[in-house]
């Protein structure tokens, strides 16, 4: 790792599209979660100076790299990883983090929200870190319950809950030591997979506002490349094929695809990884991110990109640009997957499924205004989304 992280630094890029996410569908309630959190990104030095981490590696972040020992304990030092062997002392941490804090500011200043490529020996997904529940049940239950102490320590301004690679299980470990987590068993969140399929039900209602921008009245027969078939994936083919899509699907695991092929008919199997350059109106990218590269991009023989994975650009402002001069139509990540955080914040307030499944539906809104607004500006779609969610800041409308 090039740059200091201070403890919880994975935590403040998933802070970010939380609150995009929240304040793009409902920017007008001061008690969204994205209104929660928001002084920690506007206010607060916690969230200054910070490694710009995956934001699907929030919780590997916090306990591979945050000085959490085998135990799960916290360690009192603030530590640093430069390589695989060597770590730096608090105060060199702290030098390397205020350094930091200016390219926090710029980059802010640049409306690169969701630009959230790290320089890390921790890659990969949600849980990346942590113990296997099948082989180290007690380590993982530590882990977690470790993570629940750090959490009662930020007092309510970081809510976390169910992503990739973790379960209600392992949110019933954090809720031991603070309330400040959601989707923990009995819940809503955590009952028949909610969460996911509300974050499924936004990315299905962002593809099909992204059809009718392109003068496409609806999804019957329109084939959809889905690549990831795992909660999020496999609920979308779902709603999809319910709408008359067909479907091309991928994922590393067999099973799933050989699932996906007996529940929707007609759908057809792909290499996961030449899905992209698959022969299709859509592909959805619901598996890990970076999918979109400089040369995937030039394989792409699909109009529209709309899937659920998070940070689906490896290199974000060349990737947009090639995919706006192409004349494909990109729906921002952090737009279409806003479903389980909304759903998070509507079950915060009380609401219901029926409540939450229609805030959910106003995706479609917020989507329309990113692309009124790349159009009338001559922007990418993406830096579009980054300029409505900074104006929203700016405006103070979460305040």
């Amino acid at each position: 790792m090039t740059t200091g992280e201070r403890v919880g630094g994975g935590v403040v890029d998933s802070l970010q599209s939380a609150i995009f996410d929240s304040l793009l569908i409902d920017s007008n309630k001061s008690d969204m979660l994205g209104g929660t959190l928001i002084e920690s990104v506007k206010g607060d030095t916690f969230g200054k100076g910070l490694e710009h981490s995956a934001k699907d590696n929030v919780l590997g972040k916090m306990l591979a790299n945050s000085g959490m020992d085998e135990a799960g304990e916290a360690n009192n030092g603030i530590i640093a990883e430069n390589s695989e062997d060597e770590t730096q002392t608090r105060a060199q941490a702290q030098a390397q983090a205020q350094a930091q804090d200016k390219v926090w500011m710029d980059t802010t200043k640049d409306g690169s929200f969701s630009r959230t490529q790290a320089d890390s020996s921790v890659n990969g997904t949600f849980g990346e870190g942590l113990a296997d529940p099948a082989k180290n049940k007690e380590i993982r239950a530590s882990q977690f319950r470790a993570l629940g102490r750090f959490l009662e320590r930020l007092q309510g301004r970081f809510v976390t809950g169910l992503d990739l690679g973790t379960t209600a299980a392992d949110m019933d470990q954090i809720r031991v030591e603070t309330a400040y987590v959601t989707d923990t068993t009995g819940s809503l969140g955590a009952q028949d997979d909610f969460t996911a399929d509300m974050t499924a039900y936004g990315v299905y209602i962002g593809i099909v506002t992204s059809l009718r921008h392109q003068g496409v009245a609806d999804l019957q027969g329109i084939p959809v490349a889905v690549q990831g078939l795992g909660k999020v994936g496999h609920a979308l083919c779902r709603y999809l094929h319910a709408a008359g899509a067909r479907l091309i699907v991928a994922d590393v695991v067999p099973e799933r695809v050989q699932r996906a092929l007996v529940q929707f008919s007609g759908a057809i199997p792909a290499d996961p990884a030449r899905i992209h350059a698959a022969d299709c109106k859509v592909f959805a990218p619901c598996a890990l991110g970076g999918v979109i590269t400089p040369a995937t991009v030039e394989e792409l023989r699909c109009s529209i990109v709309a899937g659920a994975a998070n940070n689906q650009l490896s290199e974000r402002q060349l990737v947009a640009g090639r995919m706006q001069a192409r004349g494909i139509l990109y729906a921002p990540d952090y737009v279409l997957s806003a479903g389980g955080i909304i759903s998070t914040a509507c079950e915060l307030q009380g609401a219901g499924p029926d409540l939450i499944r229609q805030k959910v539906a106003g995706i479609a809104g917020t989507l329309s205004k990113v692309f009124a607004e790349a159009a009338r500006s001559g922007i990418s779609t993406a830096d579009a989304a980054d300029r409505l969610a900074e104006a929203i800041l700016e405006s103070g409308q979460n305040d």
